[in-house]
């Protein structure tokens, strides 16, 4: 009833699709106060498997987060149809609600040719205890994907959920592949469905085309996963990075067990040692790794909202002969090393944060001395400042090649065109502050909000995106205190405010994965070395940036087509203002669809153009 009073009180307009000729649909805008996973307006989401006086099973596309009451699906779907290309992962949840309590509930994918790669994963849940912003609620929300090792149970009169992977393998056979899902229990009860799926006649590009940035915060992993030695370390640490390149991110740096080695002369001059570092780099960069990364570079300090730090380099602080003199000769023969690692186009420093006043005329001399002695290391900072009234001080495009923003600070996106000069680009990233109106990496989100930013990060010309942890599952006030916060249990995520006091950043920001270890600070000798646990979110990024692949490889064929087809291509490149609003400059709305059939819709009609002119 609760669930139900929120949303009826929440909803301001509406956003129905209308069925049009040919089954197409007319979308109309819609503006929600409160976020409505249960897709209430559109009378449901998924298809119905089978009714049993047991159970009642039903399906849906891998875009939605299934609550523990949302509704059986009203449509009837016996199959699961799926359409991938070749690389790409495709997703799909299958639903259990029993009339009573089922033991030993298995879920199984059989039928897919050898070679296809199939994840089945238990949809897990945490108490949402206050919303992340305006838009949430409290509750319990669906994010943990732990794998489905052993049988379970699957309460009655609630929905037990499945998130199940499929990858499609780069030389694939084109055309319809049958596979079978079988829901069963240890009773012998079953349902089960034929799965459909539709393998396209074009590969995803192996290494993504949009850039990003992860923060993989490891020492929260160590503590949390007990991981005392060095060898237990750098083997979780390597499943992490196995999955970052899963889900098609990189992280900021992965080179933290194999750091290139600096030592100074006593001539002055600067000698550096690859060794260990070009391992790494030969391991995860090139076709199917990596595409960026943020390198270490000693000597340029920080800079945050508060100030700057000025850096200092062989006892030298920046500015001073002797610390220009030492970095003459150290930066050129780092710029060296990184284009022998072949890794040099791939590398950005992150040196700074988030910088306010004083902190940009610093930034200008960092990235100038950058410029002067490795000019082909790219320069970046991200940023929070409003880019429509930002103050000229704050200008320090003419030095910076990455100029990384937050969601809720272009104000104007077409300017992002006035930036993008040679070698310069633009990224945007989510955090606390992108909260409703804006798109967010909430729990309490509805799940499209990661993949339409990669349809807008198109859209609007960028070529990056950035969030600032992955692994976020601690925070300061609690260490003071000798806690550890439990995501498992609680996905709140703390920041302090002006006065030091505990603030809620956001329910999720920052713990895109979970620990092994289900009960951190109580189990403190286990070591956990398994795989890392991914979240519904972190799934529907990838999505996200596979989008984003059909709408270049859509764009990069518009030459080649009729005139008909060319105009076609260039309006699904465009999200229409009737489905997504977000630029103050023309129009002081915002808004964007909440209906995920949207994006599935238009992905249909570009992927078609796509093998249309291969």
């Amino acid at each position: 009833m609760k669930r139900l009073l929120l949303i009826a009180v929440a909803l301001v307009a509406t956003m129905v699709a209308v069925p049009t000729v040919g089954n197409a649909h007319e979308w109309k805008a819609e503006k929600l106060e409160k976020c409505d996973p249960y897709m209430t307006l559109q009378g449901g989401y998924g298809y119905l498997v089978k009714h049993t006086p047991k159970a009642d099973v039903w399906w849906a596309e891998g875009v939605y987060k299934p609550m523990k009451d949302t509704p059986v699906a009203a449509r009837r779907g016996r199959k699961v149809r799926l359409s991938s290309a070749r690389g790409e992962y495709e997703s799909f949840i299958i639903v259990l609600k029993p009339q009573k309590d089922l033991q030993g509930v298995s879920v199984a994918v059989s039928g897919l040719p050898a070679g296809y790669q199939v994840k089945v994963r238990k949809v897990e849940y945490v108490d949402v205890p206050s919303p992340s912003d305006s838009f949430g609620y409290a509750g319990l929300w669906p994010d943990p994907l732990p794998m489905l090792e052993e049988p379970c149970v699957a309460p009655a009169g609630e929905n037990t959920s499945f998130w199940i992977t499929v990858k499609t393998p780069y030389g694939a056979r084109s055309g319809m592949r049958r596979g079978r899902v079988t829901v069963s229990d240890a009773s012998g009860w079953k349902v089960s469905a034929p799965l459909r799926l539709k393998v396209r006649k074009f590969d995803l590009p192996k290494t993504p085309t949009v850039s990003s940035g992860y923060g993989l915060w490891f020492g929260f992993v160590k503590q949390y996963e007990n991981l005392k030695t060095r060898e237990q370390q750098e083997e979780v640490f390597y499943k992490y990075l196995d999955a970052y390149r899963d889900y098609k991110i990189a992280p900021y740096d992965p080179f933290l067990y194999a750091p290139f080695k600096t030592t100074i002369n006593s001539d002055g001059t600067v000698d550096i040692d690859f060794t260990e570092f070009n391992k790494v780099a030969e391991k995860y960069f090139g076709e199917g790794g990596f595409n960026a990364f943020s390198v270490n570079v000693e000597g340029l300090g920080s800079c945050g909202p508060t100030g700057y730090a000025r850096g200092v380099f062989g006892g030298y602080e920046l500015g001073t002969p002797e610390h220009e003199k030492l970095m003459a000769d150290y930066l050129p023969k780092l710029e060296a090393g990184l284009r022998d690692a072949g890794v040099l186009d791939k590398t950005y420093i992150y040196w700074g944060d988030e910088p306010l006043e004083p902190s940009y005329g610093y930034i200008r001399e960092v990235h100038t001395l950058m410029k002067r002695y490795a000019p082909g290391i790219r320069t970046f900072m991200t940023e929070q400042v409003t880019w429509l009234d930002k103050p000229v001080d704050y200008d320090v495009a003419d030095v910076t090649d990455i100029s990384c923003v937050s969601w809720n600070c272009f104000d104007n996106h077409p300017k992002v065109a006035d930036y993008s000069g040679p070698g310069q680009e633009v990224w945007s990233y989510l955090c606390c502050a992108t909260k409703y109106p804006f798109f967010a990496n909430f729990t309490d989100h509805n799940g499209i909000d990661l993949r339409l930013w990669l349809w807008a990060s198109y859209m609007y010309g960028l070529k990056g995106i950035l969030i600032w942890s992955s692994t976020y599952w601690n925070s300061d006030f609690a260490i003071k205190q000798g806690k550890m916060i439990n995501p498992w249990e609680s996905p709140e995520s703390f920041g302090y405010d002006k006065e030091g006091n505990p603030q809620l950043f956001a329910n999720g920001d920052g713990i895109m994965f979970y620990p092994n270890n289900r009960h951190p600070g109580v189990d403190t000798t286990t070591p956990y070395t398994g795989d890392p646990i991914p979240s519904i979110r972190m799934e529907i990024n990838r999505d996200g940036i596979e989008d984003y692949e059909y709408l270049k490889m859509l764009e990069d064929r518009i030459p080649k087509m009729s005139e008909r087809d060319a105009a076609l291509s260039r309006t699904l490149l465009v999200l229409p203002e009737e489905v997504f609003m977000d630029d103050d400059a023309d129009h002081p709305e915002k808004y964007y669809i909440q209906d995920p059939q949207f994006l599935l819709e238009r992905r249909e009609q570009i992927a078609r153009l796509i093998e249309k002119y291969r």
